[in-house]
């Protein structure tokens, strides 16, 4: 019986790395982008930008060194490329199929979240496109060393990000 279950459940997840991947048909999986993607970038963002966070808030461009605007431009790039790559998604899934019925405790049903984007995937396009611009705008920042410009950049991201998880991820009361 547990050798029938092994490939059964090695089958089960290749489906789902396969679901997980842009395969090139236009379909992105927002949970998986999240989950590996755009929440690792962030947290990299907000990590550089909390340690060289200054006195006033912002970014005290005395606390940074060449090192970290380089991981700071690095993570924003990414994150732009991810959230570009959701908002040019012709197909947009919440979860993949083995994941449309999880539910996170206290949090979200699946179902519920597409439904949500079904309902106007064009907003979570504009807004993935917002996120991406944002990212873009970062980059640059960091790129030039201009901390006057990363910091409000730096501090501003969580709303950008909280503008799209407010419509489409968050139960709807």
């Amino acid at each position: 019986m547990k050798i029938l279950l092994i490939p059964l459940a090695l089958g089960i997840a290749l489906a789902t790395a396969a679901l997980a991947a842009d395969a090139g048909d236009g379909q992105v999986i927002v949970r998986q982008e999240m989950l590996h993607g755009i929440n690792d970038t962030t947290m990299e963002i907000w990590d550089v930008g909390n340690s060289a966070m200054g006195d006033n808030g912002g970014i005290d461009p005395a606390r940074m060194d060449d090192a970290s605007w380089a991981k700071l431009a690095d993570a924003a790039d990414r994150l732009a490329a991810d959230a570009q790559k959701m908002a040019e998604a012709k197909l947009i899934r919440a979860a993949s199929p083995g994941e449309a019925k999880d539910v996170e405790p206290g949090s979200f049903s699946l179902e519920d979240v597409q439904g949500y984007i079904d309902a106007d995937p064009a907003a979570f396009r504009a807004f993935a496109a917002a996120l991406a611009g944002h990212a873009g705008k970062l980059s640059a920042a960091a790129s030039k060393h201009d901390a006057a410009a990363a910091g409000p950049l730096v501090d501003g991201l969580d709303s950008v990000c909280e503008a799209c998880h407010a419509k489409y991820w968050y139960p709807q009361g």
